[in-house]
């Protein structure tokens, strides 16, 4: 589970101390919110905030472009090389196309790293470039402890009494980081909870909670154990063969074993934003929306059992098991239109924001280019 600063802040008051922290209440970071997570809940960003962000970001974004990319020539779910351009760049300023398939209605990234880029990227510069973006000090091991923590026992309360596991149940938190969320789990549960992530540091912070912990992506990680739980939080945007994880998580699920997958919606992300370029980023290879994920999810042979609607928007959780896979019918056109048509709709709202002051600052520097033109003129 990747310290998403997408996550907006969810009221956690019991949250138990963690190191040396007295004080810490669990919170979903986002850089829309007012301080940063401090309890407001307003997400939408100005243009000219989003241009200042990405000067803070420009010389991360330098190093990054001497990393060697790849072009996605098709939808990993339905083939298609059919695609609509929604966003470009990211928002970091990288230049990153983000498309969305006009026969299944996947969004993705056509633009990416490699394998070995993105093993880079997340080991050397995501955290500074999520830093520079949020304008906040880089995070450490016990902010992402703190994080997990807050979500665990919302995502806790949430799963009670759907989850029935046996005694002595097998888990595994896919993207697990610090640990923290498959430790609450093993606490609040009594499974024995397995850590895999791809960032080592992280993964020793697990096994200092005696968690089993395995440093790795999901995509290269073999084992013919099964499962009777599979957490995969706030992760599912990361990775590159969505059909390809999900397929193999479903494998790895024991006859009765249940699934846990959140998603943000990128459709609501966006409406909150205020245009898919503030949101899109090139750590996030594909986004759903709740339409599209429970079609993938049918597809690949997992049921939903139940949805979670109550996380802070714009997060939606599934609770999932093994079923026959299904056919995965093309979107309805209507459907591909109709969302073409509120991006659109949302771009020009946003560029006429643009045209307004974002702060007292850009009111000045928007007077005084208005003073220069009229005095030139």
């Amino acid at each position: 589970m990747i310290k998403d600063d997408l996550y907006e802040v969810i009221d956690v008051a019991e949250v138990p101390e963690i190191g040396a922290r007295n004080e810490a209440l669990a919170k979903f970071t986002s850089p829309w919110s007012a301080g940063h997570g401090s309890g407001g809940l307003s997400r939408r960003i100005h243009p000219t905030e989003l241009r200042r962000r990405r000067a803070r970001c420009e010389p991360l974004v330098r190093d990054l472009l001497r990393m060697e990319r790849k072009f996605v020539e098709s939808c990993n779910l339905c083939g298609s090389e059919r695609r609509a351009l929604v966003a470009q760049p990211d928002r970091y300023g990288f230049p990153a196309r983000t498309v969305m398939c006009l026969e299944c209605g996947l969004y993705y990234l056509a633009d990416r790293l490699t394998d070995d880029g993105y093993a880079e990227f997340y080991a050397n510069h995501y955290r500074k470039l999520t830093s520079a973006f949020t304008g906040e000090r880089q995070s450490d091991i016990n902010d992402i402890h703190t994080d997990q923590v807050g979500y665990a026992k919302w995502l806790i309360r949430s799963l009670e009494g759907f989850l029935r596991l046996p005694p002595g149940a097998r888990a595994i938190d896919v993207g697990g980081s610090g640990g923290q969320v498959a430790f609450q789990f093993q606490q609040h549960f009594g499974v024995k909870a397995t850590v895999l992530d791809p960032a080592a540091e992280e993964v020793a912070a697990a096994r200092e909670l005696g968690l089993e912990g395995i440093t790795g992506s999901f995509e290269r990680f073999e084992t013919e154990e099964l499962f009777d739980l599979i957490l995969f939080c706030r992760s599912v945007e990361h990775v590159q063969d969505l059909r390809g994880v999900l397929t193999k998580m479903r494998r790895m699920l024991r006859p009765e074993g249940l699934l846990y997958c959140d998603i943000v919606d990128f459709n609501e992300i966006s409406r909150l934003v205020g245009h898919p370029e503030g949101v899109t980023k090139l750590d996030h290879c594909y986004w759903l929306t709740q339409e599209i994920a429970t079609r993938i999810f049918s597809s690949v042979g997992l049921q939903i059992l139940m949805v979670d609607v109550s996380l802070q928007q714009p997060l939606t959780g599934f609770l999932l098991r093994q079923c026959e896979p299904s056919f995965w019918p093309p979107a309805s056109p209507t459907l591909i239109e109709n969302q073409l048509r509120e991006h659109q709709r949302r771009a020009s709202e946003w560029q006429e924001l643009g045209r307004t002051a974002a702060d007292a600052k850009d009111w000045l520097r928007h007077r005084a280019y208005r003073l220069k033109r009229k005095l030139l003129s």
